[in-house]
């Protein structure tokens, strides 16, 4: 029988984030399972044990249904595992390419404000009126007398 999640594919981020988010709440679902299906079979072999004459029978099966349920268990917290690192793998990725990609904006948004003050700067140069004449302040000792000289070339 087919889960759900099997069923469809994901196709863009979101739907694969909730793909991602049910393949993990299955196997947590399934390790609790798992966990009471070992008081399940623990209790069971506690009466069979206390209720049968066949004692060593009872523990050697027992000792079997435990070292595969030990198996299922650690096999189950691998899984578990795997899929928490894929998904922490996964979100350092994006968290890398996001950061590269603001690093990216942020040069372009350097470039374009240096080329902007550039501009700016260029403009304003060019709209600043350069004086006519050049003023000189002569200060002998005596009054301060202002000499206007002619054009200067600039």
């Amino acid at each position: 029988m087919e889960t759900l999640t099997s069923i469809h594919r994901p196709s863009n981020y979101d739907e694969m984030s909730m793909h991602q988010s049910l393949l993990f709440a299955e196997s947590l679902k399934d390790l609790k399972n798992l966990r009471s299906q070992l008081y399940s079979a623990a209790e069971y072999f506690e009466l069979s044990y206390t209720n049968d004459d066949q004692k060593q029978i009872v523990v050697d099966t027992l000792k079997d249904y435990a070292i595969k349920a030990l198996v299922n268990t650690v096999d189950h917290l691998g899984s578990v595992t795997y899929k928490v690192n894929d998904l922490l793998d996964e979100k350092v990725e994006e968290v890398s390419d996001t950061e590269f990609r603001v690093s990216c904006i942020e040069q372009r948004l350097r470039t374009c404000q240096e080329y902007i003050d550039r501009e700016g700067m260029a403009q304003q140069s060019s709209v600043i009126n350069t004086p006519r004449y050049h003023k000189r302040y002569v200060l002998p000792g005596k009054k301060m007398i202002l000499f206007l000289f002619s054009r200067c070339l600039i």
